[in-house]
């Protein structure tokens, strides 16, 4: 569920973007952007991963956009990378990805009001360092070289320009817990407030919240002067998560 929400939350991000050019949704998780950059535009596939990363995936896709002249960017669900917060799972999927993102990881992470996209840097030994949230509009095309089994030669890749402006937090501490994001608020956290759920609330979750919200205060049963204004409320404020859950193509 978290991978619905902070995909719907990127691309809502992106819309806003000064420079965006295009923006077109092609499956849940998958996004093609063009980049305006100051002399010529960029096009960028961006994939937001849960749930497994194959090599196979890596390398067809790396390789497909390439081909198509079109940069990728891989930003994964935090559960794809470790188990403990500090130490990195080992997969030759996420070699790949590090060798695109030079030697980093880039993760969603959704904290209170906050959702945004997290660099994470995975040294020799496997571990670790956290950095701040990424400016999305510093979003721009880059180029990687491989010499493994799996790929070979230079690979258009995307990552963000500013990034080294952004300090890490080592995890080897053992009170450590990844930072929160430093993003704004999600847009539709005032939805979600008015409906009492969280932002990792599944659909059937938000469903239940609304039918109690509508029971207490439905104009037919809620006798305060305010009653029809606050069912609006709810109505509207359902009405925009319930189109979050939606794949738009």
């Amino acid at each position: 569920m978290s991978l619905k929400i902070a995909f719907s939350w990127l691309v809502e991000s992106l819309r806003g973007l000064d420079n965006l050019k295009d923006l077109r949704v092609l499956d849940q998780g998958a996004v093609h952007v063009t980049i305006k950059q100051p002399t010529f535009d960029e096009e960028i596939m961006i994939y937001v991963l849960a749930g497994e990363l194959s090599t196979g995936f890596v390398k067809k896709t790396l390789n497909a956009n390439t081909a198509r002249d079109v940069h990728t960017l891989f930003i994964l669900s935090p559960d794809l990378i470790t188990e403990d917060g500090r130490s990195a799972l080992r997969s030759d999927a996420l070699k790949l990805v590090l060798t695109a993102h030079g030697g980093r990881v880039y993760i969603y992470q959704i904290e209170g009001r906050s959702i945004g996209v997290v660099p994470v840097a995975i040294d020799r030994q496997w571990q670790l360092s956290y950095g701040q949230a990424v400016d999305l509009g510093q979003l721009s095309g880059d180029y990687a070289t491989f010499n493994d089994k799996y790929l070979l030669g230079v690979r258009k890749v995307a990552g963000f320009s500013a990034f080294e402006q952004h300090g890490y937090h080592h995890s080897a501490g053992e009170d450590y817990s990844p930072p929160r994001p430093a993003a704004s608020a999600d847009p539709l956290w005032s939805a979600y407030d008015l409906l009492g759920v969280n932002l990792t609330a599944s659909e059937d979750e938000v469903k239940r919240a609304y039918r109690s919200k509508a029971r207490q205060h439905h104009p037919d049963l809620d006798t305060s002067p305010d009653a029809t204004t606050k069912m609006q409320a709810i109505n509207e404020a359902y009405a925009k998560i319930m189109k979050r859950f939606e794949v738009s193509l």
